[in-house]
Formats: structure tokens, sequence, C-alpha cells
């Protein structure tokens, strides 16, 4: 459980981590250009050209500034094919350089044509505050031109960290006079009186929708409307943005689409007048959803380490999440939402990776802790078992069906009477050495030495069928070692040892047993207690090994057995049916 937590606790972790790095504006440039890259309006919109004031026209009409006759002569041209709308992406705040009557020829031809007009108007000084822009100082053009035909539209543009524009204002508010302009390719559409799909969900701030590449929005030269006449005819019926292009006019600003080439201000202008027209809109994720998100990533990544247990579950489950979530992203991106795609992907994939190494290093340090504890009680097959198994020997217990094995050295305190304490320290330790090593050969458990005791079992922490069976060669092959270390006791002036063995299969609490500090993979339970009680019938039956009827009725290979009768075993109301076994 406290395991479990962990994972929880570190996926939280992780997740406020990320949140902390999104509110920052760590990753900002990268979720950029993927916005950039995921969001994208491929539609053409016929409806829309650009008039391009544009190096081929300089050199054909001379310097810049024109003189506004130029001008003038252009909305008369285009009144012989009207368009729907014309927005002048060019600021007309002072006097003509030539004289008065240079401005009556603009104006005149403003008062006279039979379209709307939005002439551009710029805010020196805009101040954004709660996404709404207001307008502290503006640049407008000369009253003259403001006519009866001619409205104002906004030429400002926002620019994110990375200098970017992708933003624009709907409207701005003077804090002065407390009017509202729209913004320039606003105005145009509702002059135009075009429908405007999802009008009623414009935020103050929008997202700009640029088209696939730079020029995909038409263009025709302006000098080409002063050369011929039937050229008017492209604007019919059209929503025309007039603007400079030329590169040394310096109206140009870096785009999403720009790589390298900025993009000149007029077709900013007509790309948000594309992206109105198709209702394309992208809504940022707030701020407190996107933290959701990303917390969220990270607690489900979390939760298949809590409850998987196969590696490939876990891993496999984390791809899958990570790319439920990448293609729900991209789904919400179409329509017109933008997630963060940088730090909910971020939190999901630091978490996994994360929990990934916390979960390798936690099982290589059980594995390492299993090893250091069993390592010299059980063999090499069981042990293998339990590190591949750790759960089997959880802290706590649990009941098992086990058989025990009880030897005890006959005569000890007689034998320790005749010996050193230093003599006997080195013959038990000849004969613990010896003896364990058939128990653990036959997959036994070293349970304890308790004294000149040793307390064994099988069944547990692994399942194992063969359990009596493995329990009663152990204890046959304990005798033959036995005979072994004898000649060597006698050969070296030692006493000869003499041991008595007692087996029984039952139930029985198994698991680490103790305190939190200390404690020991043990078992206890009444068929513990018979097992030792059965030992201690060995010398008054004469027999070496005795077993209980339990054990009997589970082996499966031929042992010799004859049936010594019941006895009355201290502790248990009922007699226990016991048998000797010999080779």
């Amino acid at each position: 459980m406290l395991k479990r937590f962990a994972y929880l606790i570190l996926a939280f972790i992780i997740g406020i981590i990320i949140s902390l790095s999104y509110f920052s504006g760590l990753f900002t440039g990268l979720e950029y250009f993927l916005e950039d890259r995921l969001f994208q309006n491929k539609l053409e919109r016929d409806e829309l050209v650009i008039v391009a004031i544009d190096d081929d026209s300089i050199q054909k009409i001379g310097q810049w500034p024109w003189p506004r006759e130029i001008f003038a002569k252009f909305l008369e041209s285009v009144g012989k094919a009207p368009p729907k709308s014309i927005a002048i992406d060019v600021i007309f705040a002072e006097p003509s350089r030539i004289d008065t009557g240079d401005d009556l020829k603009f104006r005149d031809a403003l008062e006279e044509v039979d379209y709307p007009v939005v002439l551009a108007m710029e805010a020196t000084s805009l101040q954004i505050d709660n996404k709404i822009a207001y307008i502290e100082k503006k640049l407008l053009p000369l009253s003259l031109f403001q006519t009866k035909n001619t409205t104002l539209g906004l030429v400002n543009v926002i620019s994110d960290s990375d200098s970017v524009v992708r933003r624009f204002p709907i409207s701005a508010k003077d804090s002065q006079s407390n009017n509202s302009y729209r913004t320039l390719a606003y105005e145009a559409l509702l002059r135009a009186n075009l429908p405007i799909p999802n009008e009623e969900n414009l935020l103050p701030l929008n997202r700009i929708v640029y088209g696939s590449q730079t020029g995909s929005i038409r263009r025709i030269p302006f000098y080409r409307f002063l050369e011929d006449q039937n050229i008017a005819k492209e604007l019919q019926g059209k929503v025309v943005f007039v603007g400079a292009t030329a590169e040394d006019l310096h109206d140009s600003k870096p785009t999403p689409l720009s790589r390298g080439t900025p993009m000149p201000g007029v077709e900013i202008h007509a790309n948000i007048a594309r992206g109105l027209l198709s209702g394309d809109r992208l809504v940022p994720l707030g701020t407190f959803e996107t933290s959701a998100w990303i917390l969220l990533a990270s607690i489900v990544s979390s939760l298949f380490f809590i409850f998987a247990n196969r590696l490939l579950i876990v891993v496999g489950g984390n791809v899958l999440v990570g790319l439920l979530y990448l293609v729900t992203i991209i789904i919400l991106f179409e329509r017109g939402i933008a997630v963060n795609l940088i730090h909910i992907e971020l939190s999901w994939i630091v978490t996994t990776i994360t929990l990934s190494l916390y979960k390798f290093f936690i099982a290589e340090k059980e594995k390492r802790e299993m090893k250091r504890t069993f390592g010299k009680y059980v063999s090499p097959s069981v042990l293998e078992q339990i590190v591949k198994n750790p759960k089997a020997v959880l802290l706590g217990g649990e009941e098992k069906e086990i058989t025990v094995l009880f030897s005890d050295i006959r005569g000890f305190t007689s034998i320790s009477e005749k010996t050193t304490p230093r003599e006997l320290v080195r013959i038990l330790n000849t004969y613990f050495s010896s003896i364990t090593k058939k128990i653990i050969e036959n997959d036994g458990v070293l349970d304890k030495y308790i004294g000149d005791a040793i307390m064994a079992f099988w069944g547990a922490p692994i399942p194992e069928p063969k359990q009596a069976d493995k329990a009663v060669k152990a204890a046959l092959e304990m005798l033959e070692e036995l005979k072994k270390i004898n000649i060597q006791f006698l050969a070296s002036g030692d006493p000869e040892i003499k041991i008595g063995i007692g087996i029984y299969t039952g139930k029985a609490i198994v698991g680490n047993i103790g305190s939190e500090h200390r404690f020991d993979y043990t078992a206890i339970g009444d068929t513990v207690n018979i097992a030792s009680r059965i030992e201690g019938l060995t010398k008054e039956y004469k027999t070496e090994i005795i077993i209980g009827e339990s054990t009997k009725n589970k082996l499966t290979e031929n042992f010799s057995v004859t049936l010594l009768g019941k006895t009355n075993v201290k502790g248990k109301l009922e007699e226990v049916t016991i048998y000797s076994v010999t080779k």
C-alpha cells in the first residue's frame, strides 16, 4: 500500500512541477511551433484579393509615398466593377506633400464611390488588460478623408514572446473617447455584408488562422489598375485589401509561415479575414483546465504502475494512453480548442519514465533484499521463484499448507558438558552446515536454528505439490550425511551425534513475522507445534524419523513407512497417528 501511495505522490509532484513550468512559460516557443503546424486554414477564399503596392508598382509609378491622386484614380478605376468593400492598409495621417488639391482629389474620390472603403488607423499605444485591448494613443487618417463612405479599421496585430504575429484584437476601446474600433479585416467584412460563421464566439483576442503558405491569397500589382481599365473586373464582388508588399516599405512581420521571410502586413489582414469567413477559431484552453490536464496525465500514468504487475501492461498501457492524449488533442485542435500539447505530453512522458526508473530500482532493491534474506536458507531454484514473485513473502503472513521438519540432537546436554564452548561451537557449525545443505538441496526453507535444533518447512513461500516427498527425502539424506560427519568426529576424538527428526503436514501461518525493525520469514501454528512434539517422540519409539499421518497421505514416492500407532500430543485434543520412516 505504501509503495502504491508513493507512485501516486511521485506522479502528483511531477504534475505540479510541469504545471509550474507551464505557468513560467517554459517551452512556450515549442508550443507555438506545434500550434502553428496543427492549426492552418487550407481552404482558398476567392472572395479575397490583395492589391499589392509592390516593387514593380513603385518602379512604374514612382517613389513612395505616392500622390493621393494615385489612390483617387485607383478608386475610380475600381468603381467600374465595384467590389464588396476595400480596406486600405495605408494611414493617411498627414497632408499630401504636393498640395491641398492632391488631398481634395482623394477626398472627392472617397465621396463618389458606391462601395464601402475602410481606412487604416493605428493604436500607437495599445494596452492589453485581461485579454481586452485598450487604445491609449492613436494615429488616425485626416478628418478630410472620413466621409460617408468610409469607416476606420484598426491595423494593430499582436506578437507573442517569440516576436511572431499570431493574434489580433477583434476590436479595441479608446480610453479617451470610449469609442471602439474594429480590426481592419473584421470591419471590411462587416461593410461587405458577408456572413461571419460563429461570430458570437469571437473573443477580444483571437488567434490568426493562416493559410498553408505565404502568398496563398491572390495578389494583383497596384500599377495594373492604372494601366489596364479591364483589370478592375478582377475585383468585382470581392473584399479587397490594399497595402504594401515591397521590402523597402518595411511593413512586414514574422508569422508562423514566414520561414525566415516576414509576411506583409496587408497579407496578415487578409489572412485574418479568411479565418473569420471560414469560421475557424482557436480558443486556448483555460489555465485551470490546462493544469487539470497536466495533473490528470501524470496521475493516469501512475495508475498503471499502481495496479498493473506485468511490465508489458505498464508500458503498453502508458503508450496507449499517450497516443490517446495525442489524438484527443489533435481532434480538439481541429475543433478550434488549443490544448497545451507540450506540457500535457511532457507530464505523461516524465511520469512514465520516472516511475519506470523508480519501479526498476525498487524492484532491484527488493530482489537484493530477497536474495540477502533467503539466499542462505533456500535453494537457488526456490530463491529464483521468490524473486519473481516477491508478494509471496509479504509482511503479515498468510495461511498455507506446509510440511514442517524438526531435527534435534539427542543427548546434547551431555555433549555440551563434555566439551569446551569453543569445541562445542565448532561441532555445531560443522553439523549445521552439512545437515542444512541437504534441506536446501531438497528445496526446503531453513526457518531457524533453536539451540541444537533445526526447523525447516516446504510449501512456502512458493507452493510445492511434492512437499511431503521432499521433506522425507531431506530427512533420509540428513541421516546419511550424519554418518559421514560422525566418521570425521570420531576420527578427531569428538563425540558421536545422534538426531531425531519429526515431520508433519498441515495448515500454518507463514510470512514475515516480527516488527518493522526486525522480522523473520517463519511459520507458526499447530502444524509447527505437532512437528516439534513428534520429533520428541523419536527417542521414545527408538526410531530416527517420525512422520504424521497427514504427511504419509501426501507421499507419492516409495518410502519404507511403518505404522507406530496413535499418540497424544501436548496441546492437541485429538490423537495423532504416527509412522516411522527408514531407508
